[in-house]
């Protein structure tokens, strides 16, 4: 555009005023939060609540993912496998009656496990009363069991108390209560362990009564997951309360190596242990789980990352949610911050482009030339910078999960077609 009608003090004012306008820094303030808004949309769309902008930021940089055991590696709806009786004081019908009950009144899965296995056996809604209940994190509870007569023909001659003392736990509650397993019992409880089931100790009156053995099958996603992290140079730890020959188990099955796992691990220890990561390997640390148990690693991780049928605890204190309870989105939710940060380093190019152009052009670099720009045609540029950057976000848009992922996920169907079709043609 040429100058030719102006002095040299009207020229001086309109290079101002369009340095002014050009080197507003609009497309600048717009390159992150646009990306942002955009990225946490098509997470949802996937089916990945993303709580602000600060996870999303901060997930591509993700180097160490933990995951908890119990509802996240695994299904999280454990069953009882056997309850084998060594006490010769109680029958194990009144055995089934008095675990349902204790468990009746904690929010632990095993818990419910047992106390829906009793219900069933029982064929009965309501068990019996609990009195005097304590949950111990990590070991187990203790509590008073009364009113179990009448789920009994007495006549028949089973004998049931009036009320009954009784501790249901691992091995740490057990010898806190001062009882010691034998060799046998001790086999017993291994061989189920190294099955990948989890075995609980219930002592009433102070005497050893029953083993429950109970399992929690892993999730088919779980090892093509682990297994995603793992190719992408993400190291993967498990981390459980459960003892360690059972968390080996699961953790084989995950494809997640012996020595990243951290068993027999105490709630208020998670933290610790995510921290120690933290400092160990020097890199963002992701702590997947479900529990209330996991909610204070959740809040200590990098990124808190809660699955979608988990406690409502432990979803507040994540930082994303898995909407869908796959395994699958936590690379994908990687895989999604990855992008979001590449396109605001892209809007970024773009505003700053425009403006170490834009500027000495409106400052007048090129007068001797004949062009410079006015005001009108400044605040045009910077219009287009601004149109520029959001165009630029909204390509988000056409986000797509990474092939390895989309390529995973069609072979876990075909192979879950394959089995379900085996078992229709076996059932003929």
């Amino acid at each position: 555009m040429v100058d030719e009608h102006y002095s040299n003090e009207e020229w001086a004012l309109l290079a101002a005023i369009s340095v002014l306008v050009i080197a507003c820094p609009c497309s600048l303030g717009l390159a992150t939060p646009t990306a942002v808004m955009v990225g946490t949309g098509v997470g949802a769309q996937n089916g990945i609540l993303i709580k602000g902008g600060d996870p999303l930021e901060t997930a591509h940089k993700i180097g160490v993912c933990v995951f908890d055991k119990t509802g996240t590696v695994t299904l999280g709806k454990p069953i009882v496998n056997r309850m084998i009786q060594i006490s010769k004081d109680v029958t194990q019908l009144v055995a089934i009656a008095i675990a349902g009950s204790a468990e009746s009144a904690s929010e632990h899965p095993l818990g419910k496990a047992i106390t829906n296995h009793a219900k069933q056996i029982l064929d009965v809604e309501v068990l019996g009363t609990v009195e005097d209940f304590i949950a111990i994190p990590g070991k187990g509870i203790k509590c008073t069991i009364t009113n179990l007569a009448h789920f009994f023909d007495l006549s028949s001659g089973i004998h049931v108390a009036e009320k009954y003392r009784v501790a249901i736990g691992n091995r740490t509650l057990i010898s806190e209560e001062g009882i010691s397993l034998d060799s046998q019992t001790e086999t017993m409880m291994r061989d189920c362990e190294e099955r990948g089931h989890t075995a609980v100790i219930m002592i009433v009156d102070g005497k050893l009564c029953s083993i429950i053995t109970i399992s929690d099958p892993i999730k088919k996603d779980a090892a093509s997951a682990v297994d995603l992290l793992k190719s992408w140079g993400i190291k993967v730890f498990l981390l459980t309360g459960d003892n360690i020959r059972t968390a080996a188990a699961i953790a084989k099955e995950a494809n997640i190596p012996r020595e990243r796992i951290f068993a027999g691990v105490l709630p208020k220890q998670k933290v610790s242990k995510i921290r120690a990561l933290q400092e160990k390997y020097k890199t963002k640390v992701a702590m997947v789980g479900d529990g209330v148990n996991d909610s204070p690693a959740l809040v200590q991780a990098d990124v808190g990352i809660a699955i979608g049928t988990g406690t409502d605890v432990a979803i507040e204190a994540a930082d994303i949610v898995l909407i869908k309870d796959s395994l699958f989105d936590v690379p994908v939710a990687i895989h999604l911050s990855r992008v979001t940060v590449r396109r605001i380093r892209i809007n970024f190019v773009w505003a700053l482009m425009y403006n170490i152009l834009g500027i000495p052009i409106a400052a007048g670099v090129l007068k001797p030339w004949g062009f410079t720009f006015k005001p009108f045609v400044a605040a045009a540029a910077m219009m287009c910078s601004s149109l520029c950057v959001v165009i630029s976000s909204l390509c988000l848009k056409l986000y797509k999960k990474p092939a390895d992922v989309q390529s995973a996920e069609r072979k876990l169907r075909d192979k879950t077609r394959i089995i379900k079709k085996s078992g229709r043609a076996f059932s003929r």
